[in-house]
């Protein structure tokens, strides 16, 4: 049996005029749009949908990916200013098929479809390479912080959010019992038990969140996976070096009363009683021999601990209570926002080969997963080509990425800026692991590449948030990963329409 799905062809005989397609000119956006989602593979989204024929009729996913393609490209993401777009905007009645669209229906498609869309950016990223708008000679990556749909004032401690959670839980349970009083009282009360439900459900949802944050502060407390490995290594040097020790010094003492017992046993044979000189203390005694043991035993459970670390949140740290998944950071333009740090990787003429939430607010420890997404992307789109040059700027730099990254051409600047573009970089006062891709900078060959880097990645960004602003709508990890990699795809898309464009005029 077929799909149970609304009717929404434009050229469906029974709307208005009889035939939609003459309403707009061949080259409009709402055609390209329809053209390029009959390229994609939705097979995805047409999983959650039975196809028996029964229940009641739904928008085909087809058709409210492509409203919604179309409104993003326009800059409207709003589901409330898609909905009313559809009344009054002639491509989005062309693609609903002069059917309107509520904003709910949009909203859980959005949020039902989340894995789809999210695969949607690879899809698009492999129609940019079919029409050959993918160079990999050069790729850049930046990072920048986004707006969360949170205000600074939401975030609290751990203090606070423990108070939250209590005395929720305590409000939670009083509702309870006035729900089943008033539910238990009949229909007299029943206007009652549905206000009980309602804060009921607030008040659940408050508490889940404070839960959220509270594990948050938890999560961000604990080091990062390069640092925990840096403090094992440093503790396995501390735990060898004191077992060194410890034997030298067991040694020392055996070897002390090996050599008095031979003593003995040569003046007891020359009749005397004992060895002369006052006897060595047994090694478990030695006081040389305790202290190194108990140097073992704490450089052990220095071991253990960096090993396994316990999450303690400071005093001074928070989360928000309304997006638990966003964090304080510094604004683009000086002071703190409430926001989240969103990394791209651009190639030429700013075509998007990844778009990655990362969770903390500096840059250093989001190169890698970058790298590999971009790897993963490309394979998926087709991309058989190896990239030539990775370019990063100095907040990427790392000794810890340096050896991940070893087997790439990387350039990361380990300088400002100003200082990479205009002179050659010191070298006396390098660290020790930066001084090879110093010394690729330095090179005539890395300092034309470099020089590269703001030319590819800055206007990506500027392009994004000219077109969809500096703030998301969503809250949650998953929410907002799911929003930012469908920016990504209708950022990409607008290139291949120009690109269709400029190939229809020529």
């Amino acid at each position: 049996m077929a799909y149970n799905f609304i009717s929404c062809s434009p050229d469906d005989s029974s709307l208005p005029q009889h035939d939609l397609r003459g309403w707009l000119p061949p080259q409009h956006l709402c055609w390209q749009v329809l053209n390029i989602v009959g390229e994609f593979d939705l097979s995805g989204f047409l999983q959650g949908y039975c196809a028996d024929g029964q229940g009641a009729a739904a928008y085909p996913p087809q058709v409210l990916l492509s409203l919604v393609l179309y409104c993003y490209c326009k800059g409207v993401r709003s589901t409330r200013k898609i909905e009313a777009a559809c009344l009054d905007d002639v491509g989005c009645r062309i693609i609903a098929g002069n059917q309107q669209v509520d904003h709910a229906t949009i909203a859980r498609f959005l949020r039902r479809h989340r894995e789809g869309l999210k695969a949607l950016f690879v899809q698009v990223l492999a129609l940019c390479a079919r029409r050959g708008l993918v160079d990999l000679s050069a790729v850049a990556v930046d990072g920048s912080p986004l707006h969360a749909a949170a205000a600074r004032s939401a975030n609290r401690s751990l203090d606070a959010l423990e108070t939250v959670i209590a005395d929720g839980e305590a409000q939670l349970d009083q509702l309870a019992e006035d729900t089943d009083e008033a539910a238990a009282e009949g229909h007299r009360r029943l206007t009652a038990a549905g206000s009980c439900l309602r804060r009921l459900s607030q008040l659940s949802d408050r508490v889940a969140r404070a839960r959220v944050a509270r594990d948050k502060l938890f999560e961000r407390s604990l080091p990062s996976a390069g640092e925990i490995r840096i403090k094992v290594e440093a503790a396995q040097r501390m735990v060898a070096k004191a077992e060194a020790r410890l034997a030298e010094v067991t040694a020392g003492q055996q070897q002390r009363l090996a050599d008095y017992a031979h003593r003995t046993l040569q003046d007891q044979a020359a009749g005397r009683r004992r060895a002369a000189g006052r006897p060595p203390v047994r090694i478990e005694a030695k006081t040389k021999v305790v202290a190194q043991q108990a140097r073992l035993a704490r450089a052990q459970a220095a071991l253990h601990r960096a090993r396994y670390p316990r999450p303690i949140p400071s005093a001074a740290a928070r989360a928000s209570l309304t997006d638990p998944a966003s964090r304080l950071m510094l604004g683009k333009h000086g002071g703190y926002m409430q926001g989240y740090n969103v990394q791209i990787a651009c190639a030429r003429n700013q075509v998007l080969l990844a778009i990655e939430l990362q969770d903390n607010p500096a840059d250093t420890t989001a190169l890698v997963p970058v790298i590999r997404r971009v790897q993963h992307n490309c394979a998926a789109a087709g991309l058989t080509g190896d990239v030539a040059a990775w370019l990063a700027d100095s907040g990427y730099a790392s000794t810890a990425n340096f050896a991940a990254l070893a087997d790439l051409p990387l350039l990361v600047s380990i300088t400002k800026e100003y200082k990479q573009t205009h002179a050659t970089p010191p070298g006396h006062n390098v660290p020790a692991g930066h001084r090879e891709m110093a010394a690729r900078l330095a090179s005539a060959e890395g300092r034309q590449l470099y020089a590269r880097r703001g030319a590819i990645v800055e206007p990506g960004f500027a392009q994004l948030f000219q077109q969809f602003g500096r703030r998301v709508h969503q809250r949650g990890t998953a929410a907002v990963d799911t929003e930012i990699k469908l920016l990504g795809a209708v950022h990409n898309l607008n290139k291949i329409f120009r690109h269709d464009a400029r190939q229809t005029t020529s």
